[in-house]
């Protein structure tokens, strides 16, 4: 009796139950996988048990030692798959599933295995379905692209790309999609960071370098009108370059007055006016930016002096006036003294005369006619 039930088992691990279609799944990262499963003969039972468990080892019968990512039981579900995985079958027609944002580390060999235990009757259907989870990633034609030249970037995955390709170059959607984004001459607008995405998955970024000669040759932080003597100047280069580009700063298109991509100037003086540019230079060639032009405000020490000599000039004529309308105030109350002193001895004079006399001479004088 326990010959005939061991053979029984045996014989049902490799019956075919269960019809998988496709056999084999390729699906790119954190996409849903569902693995189809069809009962070849309706199952009208209770009591069974019904699960699904993945792992490297396509041969094995048994959930022990594999991961199992589906259990009638629900606590022997793996952690990694309890909310993750929906059984999309019924007890009588369908048994498969469904799993949601799968990673690389679930690629291997699922088998969907059916058990009851009164009568004791289990089985696993064999061979299980191949499951590739793979990534996205993006190879250039070329690892050293100088301006000008041709370059093919192409968005690879293990599985075939059925769905369209979306590109983007740092951030910006672009038009292409297809799996291949073709370059017929880069330029500097073409260097920077990549990716490409299908559905819900996007590769990692990919840096295309373009080599190319410095451009866009700028200085910044001058100031626009002239310099107060004494005070600090700093001057500032920027370019596009790639390799990054060396700075040189240049004085009247013939000495150089330093190097780096700031000028600095701590005392300005007469001595530091002229012209300015700098000039950036790599592998690939050298650009100069438009001068700029520095001088020095000289017209402070002649307003100083001019404003010290109208503010003396004023102060002295307030004071000239001043002196002039003391002394002339001064001047006028012994003028009004004078008179004064005039007009009291007219009157005192006046006043002397005895009027009886007069008029005793003037009769006199009119007797003597």
């Amino acid at each position: 009796m326990l010959l005939f039930i061991f053979l029984a088992v045996v014989s049902c691990a490799v019956d075919e139950r269960a019809i998988y279609e496709p056999k084999t799944l390729c699906a790119p990262e954190g996409s849903t996988v569902r693995i189809n499963c069809t009962y070849k003969d309706p199952i009208e039972t209770t009591n069974v048990t019904e699960l699904w468990f993945y792992g490297s080892d396509g041969n094995k019968t048994h959930p022990d030692g594999e991961t199992t990512v589906y259990h009638t039981d629900k606590k022997k579900i793996a952690n990694s798959h309890k909310e993750r995985v929906e059984f999309l079958g019924n007890k009588n027609t369908t048994c498969g599933i469904k799993i949601s944002n799968v990673s690389r580390e679930e690629s291997g060999v699922y088998r969907f295995r059916y058990e009851i235990w009164q009568p004791d009757y289990k089985w696993t259907q064999m061979p299980g379905v191949k499951v590739t989870i793979t990534g996205l990633k993006i190879e250039a034609t070329s690892m050293k692209v100088i301006e000008n030249e041709a370059v093919t970037l192409e968005c690879q995955m293990n599985c075939s790309l059925t769905d369209r390709v979306f590109w983007f170059r740092k951030g910006q959607h672009l038009k292409e999609t297809s799996k291949k984004l073709e370059i017929p001459r880069a330029s500097y607008e073409d260097h920077g960071s990549y990716w490409c995405q299908t559905g819900h998955v996007r590769s990692p970024s990919f840096l295309l370098n373009v080599s190319y000669a410095p451009r866009n040759v700028v200085i910044t932080g001058h100031p626009t009108t002239s310099i107060e003597e004494g005070t600090s100047v700093t001057l500032n280069c920027t370019a596009l370059a790639y390799p990054p580009g060396r700075y040189t700063w240049v004085k009247e298109n013939s000495s150089q007055v330093g190097s780096g991509d700031q000028l600095h100037i701590s005392k300005f003086n007469a001595s530091h006016e002229g012209s300015y540019h700098c000039e950036a230079t790599n592998n690939y060639g050298t650009t100069k930016s438009t001068a700029v032009n520095l001088t020095v405000n000289v017209n402070k020490n002649i307003n100083v002096i001019l404003y010290s000599v109208l503010s003396i000039i004023t102060l002295s004529g307030l004071t000239l006036g001043i002196l002039i309308f003391q002394r002339k105030k001064k001047t006028n109350r012994k003028d009004k003294q004078k008179i004064k002193g005039v007009e009291d001895s007219e009157d005192r004079t006046y006043m002397s005369l005895d009027r009886s006399a007069v008029a005793s001479e003037y009769d006199t004088i009119m007797q003597r006619k």
